[in-house]
């Protein structure tokens, strides 16, 4: 279904990302002659103590990242509840949540400002760290929250509670709870399975875990996790989408839910989830 044409948008772009400087410039030249307003914000801007939360405005019918993953996640992440949809233009090399490639941009760009577009939904998780039965931090994730062990080389044990049912004691190096969209990440390099970003559900998957019988458990959007850390254990540490680390101590929990709010991702027609895992995943039929 063609949505509504883009005339007015905010862009994020990392300029440390090797070729984002070329696309920047191509990208307001082809802005400057469709007649589409731009606001520019560079995303190191927003790795400081106390920058603002969103960086749309109601009026932008877009926000644009320029970079890898990593720009996306955090352009997410500062636009969260705006219902802005996000658009990732991969200025690196692999690149599964930015879906223009960097020498797409003069041919796809027209066409997703025109409203030739589709939008995905994507669930994140909110997440919660409790000490001593009070809040100390909470985060959010796009991929995934990860525990794991800090400065230190040793397997760290985990009790794993789903909505209020025991799972299991994981000895591991890390447990990941990921998303859908987090399932193609560091999840998938954990040996997770890939899971449509439709799909109500996310995942628990253990890090080298000691049983070979532990593996990965796919649950329903709607359970409760809760991740304790048992006594005397060693420092552990806790990190959403590859940023925010928070120390953890015996005694601490770790609580992950579905959140409400939502990444609108967009895409074009051609470009949906599963032609993305062919190109990316290099995926092709049997040659016999």
């Amino acid at each position: 279904m063609k949505q509504p044409a883009i005339r007015r948008l905010a862009v994020m772009v990392n300029p440390g990302k090797t070729g984002s400087s070329p696309l920047v410039a191509q990208l307001k030249r082809l802005f400057r002659r469709l007649g589409v307003e731009s606001r520019w914000v560079h995303a190191l801007e927003f790795e400081t103590p106390g920058a603002p939360e969103v960086v749309t405005q109601h009026d932008d019918g877009l926000l644009v990242s320029v970079g890898g993953d990593g720009t996306l996640l955090q352009a997410a992440r500062r636009s969260l509840g705006s219902g802005v949809p996000l658009l990732g233009i991969n200025a690196g090399s692999l690149g599964f949540l930015t879906s223009v490639g960097r020498h797409a941009v003069l041919a796809c760009m027209p066409r997703i400002l025109a409203g030739e577009y589709e939008v995905s939904e994507r669930m994140t998780l909110a997440v919660r760290v409790l000490r001593q039965g009070k809040t100390l931090a909470k985060g959010w994730a796009l991929n995934e929250a990860v525990i794991f062990r800090g400065h230190h080389a040793h397997m760290i044990r985990l009790n794993v509670d789903v909505s209020g049912h025991h799972l299991s004691d994981y000895m591991c190096d890390g447990l990941l709870l990921a998303t859908p969209t987090g399932s193609t990440a560091y999840s998938l390099s954990a040996g997770g399975p890939v899971v449509s970003p439709a799909a109500a559900v996310f995942l628990i998957t253990p890090i080298c875990a000691h049983s070979l019988t532990n593996r990965p458990v796919i649950l329903d959007a709607r359970d409760v996790v809760r991740v304790r850390v048992p006594s005397r254990s060693p420092a552990l540490a806790l990190s959403l989408d590859g940023t925010a680390c928070v120390d953890l101590v015996s005694g601490d929990e770790v609580e992950i839910r579905r959140d409400a709010r939502s990444v609108r991702l967009v895409h074009l027609p051609e470009n949906d989830f599963y032609a993305v895992l062919r190109q990316k995943l290099r995926w092709s039929g049997s040659s016999v």
